[in-house]
């Protein structure tokens, strides 16, 4: 006589990547020297884009972090 057929569970683990856009490198620290007014002002124009550019990662990373 021939039984039930066993039921066989193979588990396996499926580990998600964060899109590559999220994960890019953040905008690198800009060192020329300061001399002018402009220059200052040229840095923190950079600078501010660069935080946004980061910030704007962060915040995508956590949407998609929440969605898994």
């Amino acid at each position: 006589m021939i039984g039930k057929p066993k039921v066989v569970t193979a588990r396996s683990v499926v580990r998600e990547s964060v899109p590559a856009a999220l994960v890019r490198p953040c905008p690198p620290r800009q060192r020329k020297p300061l001399v002018t007014t402009g220059d200052i002002v040229n840095r923190l124009t950079y600078t501010e884009g660069a935080l946004a550019t980061c910030a704007a990662q962060v915040d995508g990373i956590a949407k998609w972090n929440a969605g898994q």
